[in-house]
């Protein structure tokens, strides 16, 4: 009989040693997603904001070609 109590006392240990590790674990993937999350929430407001750059960028430098265009257009008339 006192070998059965070893046995499931050990056993109820092992299982709250995982169950520990486990929950552990869990927590760490979790903070994890969290962190993975605000990275991607990040990397959307960059790109938005560089698409936003982009596109005045590119207005710009139509404006500075038509400018350029209506500047030769000037030269060439006189």
């Amino acid at each position: 009989m006192a070998y059965n109590e070893f046995i499931l006392i050990g056993i109820g240990t092992a299982i709250s040693v995982i169950g520990y590790f486990l929950k552990r674990e869990s927590k760490r993937l979790e903070q994890m997603e969290n962190l993975i999350n605000e990275i991607n929430v990040t990397l959307a407001k960059n790109e938005v904001r560089d698409r936003e750059r982009w596109l005045s960028t590119d207005k710009r430098l139509e404006d500075r070609r038509n400018d350029v265009r209506k500047l030769y257009d000037l030269t060439q008339k006189k």
